[in-house]
């Protein structure tokens, strides 16, 4: 019987060892997984059909405002006239909302802009945000409060100063200014939530109460940057705010870490009720100061943006003096 001769056979001599083979898919499976992620894709046609629903409910709602002003003609014509007065004051009302929505929103994207610039060039010797970042921030603050104090520190400013000299500037003679009404206005505003939390037995009160005074902090805060104090800017606010904060449990988990910055004689003080009311209190502090961040135009230095240990003593303080005042004899006789 005659072998066949195999050209792509190759004998091995007795003596040589036989090796493993690689295999050849070595290494494939970690390049797999250390690869690109995958980008999740969005919903199709979900802004489509978002924007045709809508469309349709706008169809629906003027079909039935003519259908209702016909049938208020045929009864009297001064009815539907009376109709049609108020029908298009609010429309007028609501086209004002929409505009002013849009609108408002500028506010936000010049100061993420300015921010963004500030940071930017807050090391260069050079002079470019003379030529176009001093114009945007005189624009922010045009017809507002604001103006006249910046008109003044922007006459007084040297003009050789370069852009680092004239953040500087502008950081200690126009915006330290604002940030001192700001800080007061939070210690205030976060004093009454302690007080109030305090005194109320309820956690629906107590939530209710925090988010009240949050709100009318974060205008107020608004207002002191030059931020029209509208409700697109609390949603802005509110929504950037609290994405990096948890309501749920604040309170607890920040009664607990006041020994960090304080002293045990006035967590012996304060009842347990109070050391809620000191945590919501310091909790809106950090809203505070969150907003203040955000409206800014020209970003705090790392050693100069405001702590919360400060405002953290003003609430403790003013917890203690409230305790002390109720504790005393003569205001109970009283």
């Amino acid at each position: 019987m005659s072998r066949h001769h195999d050209p792509y056979f190759i004998p091995l001599e007795p003596e040589q060892p036989l090796d493993t083979p690689d295999s050849i898919s070595d290494g494939f499976q970690d390049r797999v997984l250390t690869g690109p992620e995958l980008v999740a894709k969005p919903v199709r046609f979900l802004k489509s059909a978002l924007y045709g629903l809508l469309a349709l409910l706008l169809i629906l709602v003027l079909w039935q405002t003519v259908e209702l002003g016909l049938f208020l003609y045929q009864l009297h014509w001064l009815l539907a006239l009376l109709f049609s007065v108020l029908f298009l004051a609010l429309a007028v009302i609501a086209v004002k909302a929409v505009v002013e929505f849009f609108l408002y929103q500028r506010d936000f994207k010049h100061i993420t802009e300015l921010q963004e610039q500030a940071v930017q060039f807050r090391d260069q010797r050079t002079a470019v945000l003379k030529k176009h970042w001093l114009g945007q921030l005189s624009k922010l603050y045009q017809g507002k409060p604001q103006q006249v104090l910046l008109e003044q520190v922007l006459s007084e400013m040297p003009d050789y100063a370069d852009d680092s000299e004239l953040l500087s500037y502008l950081d200690s003679h126009f915006f330290q200014k604002l940030d001192q009404h700001a800080l007061t206005l939070i210690s205030q505003h976060s004093q009454q939530v302690a007080l109030m939390v305090a005194l109320s037995p309820f956690a629906a009160v107590d939530m209710l109460l925090s988010v009240w005074r949050s709100i009318r902090m974060l205008d107020e805060i608004c207002q002191v940057y030059g931020v029209r104090p509208s409700l697109p800017a609390r949603t802005h606010l509110l929504k950037m705010v609290l994405e990096q904060m948890a309501l749920a449990g604040a309170t607890e988990l920040l009664s607990d870490q006041l020994a960090d910055f304080t002293s045990n004689r006035l967590l012996s003080v304060v009842s347990s009720q109070a050391a809620s009311g000191v945590g919501v209190g310091i909790y809106s502090a950090r809203i505070g100061l969150r907003a203040m961040a955000l409206c800014r135009p020209v970003p705090f230095a790392d050693d100069q943006k405001p702590g919360i240990g400060r405002l953290a003593r003003s609430i403790l303080s003013s917890m203690e003096a409230r305790s002390r005042n109720t504790d005393d004899p003569k205001n109970k006789a009283e």
